[in-house]
Formats: structure tokens, C-alpha cells, sequence
């Protein structure tokens, strides 16, 4: 056979092999057709589970929490406003202590979306070296032994009483305004202790009410919200002998954060799946999957629910609550860590694998999380961790609590 002969046969097999390949189709799994004898099911059981406590999560960040409500304590707020000015040319705050400047008031501000008749707030100038106080270890949490004693070094630079003449009641906007006039005697104050950022560079105040009035929730809106806090400082600016300038500049809020003492921890708590974001409780529920490394290499994972019953709660009648289900990056080295505050234990963070976080609203007080991607993904080796990180949504009040009985996970299967 001549050259130019073999070549044209080479050619016609490897065209007919590309139409034959062609001609096959793929399977996907959404239109596998389900008969009754293709479908299997089998129960996978839970092999154990634990409680933890991690550093707590004050749910939605556009609000600052205030008074006491469902056992947690809303000890105060913390500020921290902007180095420069909002204005053009920028001003650093520290700029302002300049002689050719005359500080003549400052207000701090809030907007509220709630309405108030009586409370006692005071603001204070925390006093700290530290370029910040917002970090992991201590935002939120209260309880800490090494948390920082804010209230014992902090000077108080304002008030605003809400009483009968003087109430808070948003208008038509929706908002009303919590004010802090800076003026008068604690203008000094005020300028030593806070805008003299070489000696207090934390740029941080305290907001906290001190009457005890609050006996209910009561919300400002924080940084991330629209409305967010702001300082607007007064000032006369001598340019020369003659020449004055009158006028005003604004701060923004930078950081802030809401300091809940949560209720102590329920020595039932570990008896069941209990969540909580004001105290920082989690769960882990680990579960034996060998038995899907049997299953046939074809085999699909059509339907999979993690079920959880509500054992009890602190929901009001029309609260509902919301859970987030995430694979484990890692395996859980210590199952004994239970908290980050318990010296005999390190610390445990623990990474979720993005590819499987999933949420749930509870119907008629019970969670039924569809969990056959996890399964699907763990047969096919894209997860190899074996447990199930289990918290409360950011969509929930950070004071809500739920006990959960959990439940074996029954699993349908089709073999193709």
C-alpha cells in the first residue's frame, strides 16, 4: 500500500471515531429517569456531634444593640470614627488643635429607627495607646479575661436624656436623631482625650445607657447601614489678622460594634444541636460515609434531607429562624474543645470548604436541609471530610436561641 493510501485510511478511521464519540450522550443527572427498580435507599446515622463555642456573630451589622432582651445584656456600643474629615481639602482630626483654631462645640449623632420616651446615654472618650480595639479577640464579647476594661478607661464627655420632652419618634423618613452636644466645660475634654490622636490614636468612643430604662431591645444604626453615625465639629479658622473663617467640618464612622453579655451557657446545651450567635454557640454533627464508597461508580444521590427537630427555643409566635449548613474544610482534630475561653484546650477555628454551604428556614419547628450535593460531591471525592458544621444565619437576631434533636439522614440513590 502506497503512503498516500495509508494516510487517506488514517484519515477515514479517525473521522469515523469522532462522529461515533460524537454520538454518545452525556449523562446528566437532573434527567436520569427514576424507575422502581433502579431506585435504593439506605439511613445514614449520626456517629457523634458536639457543641462549641466560638467568637460570637451580632447578626445584622447595620444596627448597635441596646437594653436587655431574651437574657442577653447589651453592656454598650464602640465607635471608632474616620482620621480625616469628609470635606474637601481633607482634614486630619488632630489638625484641629491647631492655635490658629477655636473649637466652639462637636456633636455626635445616630439615627434610630425606633421610638423611645425614657433613657438615660452618656458618651465617652475611650483612652487606649492602641491604633484600634476591633479585632477578632475582642470585638462582641464580654466575658473574655483579657478583653479590655473600656468602662474603667474611658472619660465621659456627653449625655442625651430622652424623656417626655424630649422623645425619640421617627418622622416620616423613618428615622429619628439620638444627639451629643459637646460643649462648654467638656470641650477640654473632649479635645485632650480625643482629638489629640498622638496620645489616643483609637479615634473610639463609648456609647452606653446608664439609667436602665431599657428594659426591651432599642437600636441605632451602625456604620454599615445608610445612616450611619457621624461627628460634626464647630470651629472658628483665623487665615490672618483680618480674616476669619466660621465654619464646620464632618467625621464618619469608621468601625463600630455592639458588647453583649449573653446568658451563661445551659449545662444542656451540649445534650443537643444548640445555636446561637449572641453567644457563639455551633455545632459539629459527624457522620459515617464509608458506606458510600460501596455504592455503584454511577450511582446518584437524588434525595438527602439533614432533619432537625426543634427541642425548644426563645422564638416569639412570629420569629423565624434560619440555619446554615457548611462542609469542613479539615477534620475536627479535638473534639473535646468546647470553648475559646477554656485555657486547657487551643483554640479552634474552622475553615468551611466553600463548594457546600447551604441555609434553611424552619417550617412548623423543623429543619429539613437538602444535603445530596454533600453526599454526591463526598462519592465523588471532592469533599473528604465526614462532618457538617452547623450555625445560626447572620438573618437572625443575635439573641435567638434553638435546641435541635437531630435526626439519621435518609438517603435515595438511582443507579443509571
Amino acid at each position: 500500500m502506497s503512503n498516500k493510501n495509508i494516510i487517506s485510511f488514517v484519515f477515514i478511521l479517525f473521522i469515523f471515531g469522532f462522529i461515533t464519540s460524537c454520538s454518545e450522550e452525556s449523562v446528566i443527572y437532573s434527567e436520569v429517569e427514576i424507575s422502581e427498580d433502579t431506585v435504593r435507599t439506605f439511613s445514614l446515622p449520626s456517629s457523634r456531634s458536639k457543641v462549641f463555642q466560638s467568637f460570637p456573630k451580632v447578626g445584622i451589622d447595620s444596627k448597635l444593640y441596646f437594653g436587655e432582651v431574651k437574657g442577653n445584656k447589651n453592656r454598650f456600643s464602640l465607635l471608632q470614627l474616620t482620621l480625616f474629615s469628609g470635606n474637601l481639602p481633607p482634614t486630619e482630626m488632630s489638625d484641629l488643635l491647631a492655635d490658629s483654631i477655636q473649637i466652639d462645640s462637636a456633636m455626635v449623632y445616630f439615627e434610630t429607627s425606633d421610638s423611645l420616651d425614657l433613657a438615660n446615654f452618656s458618651l465617652h472618650a475611650i483612652l487606649t495607646d492602641q491604633e484600634s480595639i476591633f479585632d477578632e479577640d475582642s470585638t462582641n464579647y464580654y466575658n473574655l479575661d483579657e478583653y479590655y476594661d473600656f468602662e474603667n478607661n474611658s472619660l465621659q464627655i456627653s449625655e442625651a436624656i430622652i424623656n417626655s420632652e424630649n422623645i425619640l419618634a421617627p418622622d416620616t423618613t423613618g428615622f429619628d436623631t439620638l444627639k451629643f452636644m459637646i460643649q462648654d466645660e467638656n470641650l477640654e475634654t473632649f479635645k485632650e482625650n480625643f482629638l489629640d490622636t498622638s496620645s489616643n490614636p483609637a479615634r473610639t468612643l463609648m456609647i452606653r445607657e446608664d439609667g436602665h430604662f431599657l428594659n426591651s431591645l432599642f437600636t441605632l444604626e451602625s456604620h454599615q447601614s445608610n445612616n450611619s453615625p457621624k461627628m460634626r465639629v464647630w470651629y472658628k479658622a483665623f487665615i490672618d489678622e483680618t480674616t476669619t473663617l466660621d465654619t464646620f467640618i464632618t467625621f464618619f464612622s469608621f468601625e463600630d460594634v455592639s458588647i453583649i453579655e449573653p446568658p451563661e451557657i445551659d449545662e444542656d446545651d451540649p445534650n443537643f444541636i444548640t445555636l446561637n450567635s449572641g453567644s457563639g454557640l455551633r455545632s459539629i454533627v459527624e457522620y459515617d460515609l464509608t458506606y458510600l464508597d460501596s455504592l455503584p461508580r454511577n450511582a446518584i444521590v437524588k434525595d438527602a434531607n439533614l432533619i432537625l427537630d426543634f427541642e425548644s427555643s426563645n422564638l416569639l409566635e412570629d420569629e423565624n429562624f434560619r440555619v446554615v449548613v457548611a462542609a469542613l474544610q479539615d477534620s475536627i482534630s479535638d473534639w473535646n474543645f468546647i470553648s475559646p475561653t477554656d485555657e486547657d484546650f487551643e483554640y479552634q477555628s474552622y475553615s468551611v470548604n466553600a463548594n457546600f454551604v447551604v441555609s434553611q428556614n424552619q417550617d412548623n419547628f423543623q429543619l429539613k436541609i437538602p444535603i445530596e450535593a454533600f453526599l454526591q460531591g463526598y462519592k465523588n471525592g471532592l469533599f473528604t471530610v465526614d462532618e457538617l458544621l452547623l450555625y445560626s444565619a447572620n438573618t437572625n437576631s443575635p439573641f435567638d436561641k434553638v435546641r435541635l434533636n437531630l435526626n439519621s439522614i435518609e438517603v435515595l440513590y438511582v443507579e443509571p
